[in-house]
């Protein structure tokens, strides 16, 4: 019997996909931008100087899990726990991220914004949980 491949072509499209949007969302965030994890961190911050240091952090922490992901398509799981340490780091912060601006922020399910714009919620609802299903299946 042949032996079972480990070979996914839909893992390696979202190996591919997350890696560069956690990539260029870790630039965003040094620049001043982000995404909805760095939304997150300033939701949660009122100390300005707290929350930029916080946010570039992030940004770090983003970009070094997209480089690596995308760097061990081609070279293998050379990071070890590390990787998995910072891809559990965005996993939690995006996990606040949905709650914070899926549920409790402006235009979210529980402050009625849902009720002007349903579908435009349920979409971003949608796009926030695809991300964290694609970080849950590259962790194992």
């Amino acid at each position: 019997m042949g032996k079972a491949s480990n070979f996914s072509l839909g893992r390696l499209l979202l190996q591919i996909a997350i890696g560069a949007m956690f990539t260029v969302a870790g630039i965003w965030a040094l620049q001043g931008g982000g995404d909805a994890g760095v939304a997150a961190i300033r939701r949660l911050i009122d100390a300005k100087n707290v929350e930029s240091i916080l946010c570039i952090v992030f940004g770090v922490i983003e970009l070094i899990a997209g480089v690596f992901l995308i760097l061990s398509i081609f070279i293998g799981d050379k990071f070890g726990s590390f990787g998995k340490i910072l891809m559990i780091i965005i996993m939690v912060v995006w996990i606040i991220a949905i709650v914070l601006i899926d549920f409790l922020g402006d235009g979210s399910l529980l402050n009625h914004g849902s009720r002007w714009n349903f579908l435009s919620w349920l979409y971003n609802f949608a796009y926030h949980l695809i991300v964290l299903g694609a970080i849950v299946v590259l962790q194992n």
